[in-house]
Formats: structure tokens, sequence, C-alpha cells
């Protein structure tokens, strides 16, 4: 989603650093039990991702581009990630 991954990610299993194990950006990041997808695709990543507003017209009944347009393929292959 829109959000910043370093301040909202969900928390890893096992994960015992301080900070957050997530950066700003990127298109896919794996820490222990959490895949974490961002962008729309890796080489047509959006340079709004993530932009930490509340959807693309800043307000919470806004749609976010980034979540309308990512594919269902990213999100079955980092669950199919997971569980193997």
């Amino acid at each position: 989603g829109p959000s910043n991954p370093v301040k909202w990610g969900p928390w890893p299993k096992g994960c015992v650093q301080e900070n957050s194990p997530w950066k700003m950006l990127g298109t896919t990041q794996k820490v222990n039990n959490v895949v974490l997808l961002q962008g729309i695709q890796p080489k047509d990543l959006a340079p709004c991702v993530p932009c930490t507003f509340e959807g693309c017209e800043r307000n919470i009944n806004s749609r976010s581009r980034c979540l309308d347009e990512l594919p269902a393929s990213r999100v079955i292959s980092a669950i199919s990630t997971l569980l193997t």
C-alpha cells in the first residue's frame, strides 16, 4: 500500500533487531515469515511508491493505484514462497 513500510510494515516472527527490518523502497522484501510487496511491477516501479499518503488523492476514501494494479500473480507467488 501507500504506507511507509519502515514505520508500518509488519514485524517478522523472530526478528530481534531494534530498527525496522524494511527498506523504504523495494518491490519485494522478505524477512523470516513476512513477504512485503510494493509497487506495480519491478520494471515499472511507480516513483510515488510509497507515497505515505492515504491514497492517491490524499484521503482514506481515495484509491491507491499501487494496490489496485498489484497483480494477483505477485501475491500468489509470495504466498507460495512462504508455504515452501
